[in-house]
């Protein structure tokens, strides 16, 4: 009886649940011979009939894992069953933290796979959205290293997110993120002042060494643009590991990138100020700046005009003086 059970949730047989289910001495949370139980079955393939029937019997265990230590709701997270894990999370019953044996939660599954279930968990207060793995992965940290773009906006929205949270090794989210070169992530990062973008791993390589050693070159021009600070490792500075060779395929690939590094490196320690004003250009960000710079400017005139007797020589002075003040400004 309990291997038709298993089979009629797994074929989806709604009729075929009710009637096996209306006899007491089914043993409903009996697994098969891989540790499957019919629910965890039903969760994961998506069969909300047989689930809310599943649910609604009293002699359920909503939190029995398969062997790998996967409960239903990981397993609907892992399944991307939103329906499903919308259901579930309405049980009371259901341990919404409850960790596989890699101790990943539901929310750590979601956040590599399904941006709907993400919005999900996280309006559920009940969740833990900083619990890490075994290997100290928050969620946040595993879809930056997935490259959910998409999630992670969502992640960063929320104050509760811990962003600088390490791994194991002490490699940041934005240490992956440069080590992976994912440069679209890497911006929305470094744009966000919560995040340490100097924190090394525990070789005490920093993000920024890391994008100067696997020829990252367009998260480099971005960083220095942004005027992040730079750190240096063990004595040698990330230009000194962006020159040297090494037998890595990594930089095999990117070694011509790793040369241009070399040189925006140098340019930028002989005058940072013209380089990152290069680089910004380059990057598209003149436009905006340039834009608020002459809003600025011709506000300032407008009033001066209007509320100071002031001749031309000491408006001129005015005007320079505030050109200076906003070019600091846009360089710090």
């Amino acid at each position: 009886m309990e291997e038709q059970l298993w089979i009629a949730c797994y074929q989806g047989y709604v009729r075929a649940v009710q009637e096996l289910l209306s006899d007491e001495k089914v043993d409903i949370n009996k697994a098969n011979i891989d540790g499957e139980t019919p629910f965890c079955v039903a969760c994961y393939k998506g069969h909300i009939g047989i689930v809310k029937l599943l649910l609604n019997d009293q002699r359920i265990d909503v939190n029995k894992p398969v062997p790998k230590g996967m409960t239903p709701l990981n397993i609907a997270c892992l399944g991307k069953q939103y329906e499903i894990v919308k259901l579930l999370l309405n049980d009371q019953r259901v341990d919404v933290n409850k960790a596989d044996n890699d101790g990943r939660t539901p929310f750590w599954i979601a956040c590599g796979r399904c941006i709907e279930i993400v919005r999900l968990l996280l309006n559920d207060k009940r969740v833990d959205i900083n619990k890490a793995d075994h290997y100290s992965q928050t969620p946040f940290w595993i879809a930056c290293s997935n490259g959910k773009i998409e999630i992670m906006k969502l992640l960063l929205n929320d104050s509760r997110v811990d962003v600088n949270k390490a791994n194991k090794y002490e490699a940041t989210p934005f240490y992956i993120v440069c080590y992976c070169g994912c440069i679209d992530i890497a911006k929305l990062l470094v744009n966000d002042s919560r995040v340490d973008v100097t924190k090394p791993n525990e070789y005490g390589q920093t993000p920024f060494w890391i994008s100067c050693y696997y020829g990252e070159i367009e998260i480099v021009k971005y960083v220095l643009a942004c005027r992040r600070e730079v750190d240096i490792n063990d004595g040698k500075t990330s230009l000194d590991i962006a020159r040297e060779e090494n037998e890595d395929w990594e930089y095999e690939n990117k070694k011509s990138n790793c040369l241009k590094i070399v040189e925006l490196i140098e340019s930028f320690e002989t005058n940072q100020n013209e380089t990152r004003i290069k680089l910004r250009i380059e990057l598209g960000f003149a436009g905006q700046f340039i834009y608020l710079f002459f809003q600025l400017l011709f506000f300032s005139i407008f009033l001066l005009l209007i509320f100071v007797d002031t001749d031309a020589a000491s408006l001129y002075a005015i005007i320079v003086l505030l050109s200076d003040q906003f070019l600091d400004f846009r360089h710090n």
